[in-house]
């Protein structure tokens, strides 16, 4: 039917590298956990501006939460909304942890969720002092009653998906993360990374 557009790509983020894409305003991101177990770090800059990002304090701030549910609106440090989650099967995803920066140095560190950040945003020309801390997708913490904050492994199991969908036209960017609690453990080495699929338009007017 004349005027009908569907758009659908699939996106593999190995265990310890970064993607980055750029998408519509009212495009979908499902962001899908592979083998169970896997934090994917993900940044999002409103691509008309890319000092305006998607900020976890200011969702914090938004939400009165630390969680995020369906309906609920990401924002930026301009105090805009940027996404908005529109499916989640996941039981965890964490809004308070950093992104790895390598500079503890180690084996791994050249794999840092910020050195992968640095290298997937390169064309556009986002520098590593401009990143900002990620929404951390199947990320898993909890405050203790003495108020400290625990990092526990990843309770996503295979196939667990959040997906968001943009409110402006975005570039976005996800880093399977190589030094969450868990990655490295016995019985974690399957894990593959995450896939990401971008769409918009609806499938089924083209069946």
């Amino acid at each position: 039917m004349k005027g009908l557009f569907f758009y659908r790509k699939e996106i593999l983020v190995p265990k310890g590298y970064a993607r980055a894409f750029e998408i519509e305003k009212g495009s979908r991101i499902t962001i899908i956990d592979v083998d169970g177990g896997q934090v994917g770090a993900f940044v999002a800059f409103y691509r008309d501006r890319l000092s305006e990002s998607l900020s976890p304090a200011h969702t914090r701030l938004a939400l009165s939460s630390v969680t995020i549910r369906v309906k609920d609106r990401l924002w930026s440090n301009l105090l805009r909304p940027l996404l908005e989650v529109t499916e989640n099967t996941a039981p965890t995803h964490d809004l308070l942890m950093p992104a790895c920066d390598g500079l503890g140095g180690g084996p791994s560190a050249h794999h840092s969720c910020i050195g992968n950040f640095e290298g997937a945003l390169a064309p556009w020309e986002i520098p590593r002092n401009q990143i900002p801390e990620p929404l951390n997708v199947f990320g898993n913490t909890r405050f203790e009653a003495d108020g400290t904050l625990v990092r526990l492994p990843p309770a996503s199991r295979p196939g667990d998906r959040l997906t968001l969908t943009a409110l402006l036209p975005l570039v976005c960017a996800i880093s399977a993360c190589s030094r969450a609690p868990g990655a490295g453990s016995a019985g974690k080495e399957k894990i593959s990374g995450i896939a990401v699929i971008v769409s918009q338009g609806s499938a089924e007017r083209h069946a």
